[in-house]
């Protein structure tokens, strides 16, 4: 895949500005880069088991919808459930987020995210990620390389597009994204409704 073909599938997905923990480490230079089998098996279990979990729970929600009220309370029972499966898994989850190679996103979508910091690391570098989202109680493992650096005096801002992802995890993070931009727009419908009160 060219460079410009990577781009384009960043920008495939939407992007919205999110302060992710995430993990980077990038691959040595001498270092090749795994297939998508070697990829498939070097997933750590807990992202794998997240991962797992998070789609059972998309199937329920889902067919939730079908129960109609007769079964409000056994709906809210699944709820609960789900709830303390997800406080297991974030906790699970959280011995996977290193500090030593922690930083922040920037921006976040589902083809790709961005982060600023003083390291320099170069174009089409390549390292494996870790996305970490408590708020869906999941996490995603994945590869990634550096497709744009933008220089701002001493620091680095990189555009990264996910390489290598398995196709469940590519529909987390858009379900994650979503899931913000809907958090994000019910804030600023707040934020204009709690002005017009102020300007009566």
């Amino acid at each position: 895949m060219t460079l410009e073909e990577k781009k384009q599938l960043f920008t495939e997905f939407f992007t919205l500005p999110l302060a992710l923990n995430i993990n980077l480490e990038a691959f040595a230079d001498n270092e090749a880069i795994p297939d998508d089998e070697a990829f498939l098996e070097e997933i750590p279990y807990p992202f794998k088991l997240a991962t797992q979990i998070n789609s059972l729970d998309a199937m329920n929600i889902k067919q939730s919808h079908s129960y109609g009220n007769h079964t409000a309370e056994l709906v809210d029972l699944l709820n609960i459930q789900a709830k303390k499966i997800d406080l297991i898994m974030s906790h699970l989850l959280l011995q996977e987020d290193h500090a030593e190679s922690r930083y922040k996103t920037q921006t976040f979508g589902a083809g790709g995210l961005t982060l600023i910091n003083e390291k320099k690391w170069s174009l089409e570098q390549s390292f494996r990620l870790k996305i970490f989202m408590p708020e869906e109680a999941s996490a995603v493992y994945c590869f990634a390389e550096i497709i744009d650096i933008q220089q701002r005096e001493n620091l680095y801002e990189y555009q990264f597009v996910y390489t290598q992802i398995r196709d469940e995890d590519r529909e987390i993070l858009v379900r994650a994204a979503l899931h913000q931009q809907s958090k994000h727009l019910r804030q600023l419908a707040q934020q204009r409704a709690n002005s017009a009160k102020d300007n009566k």
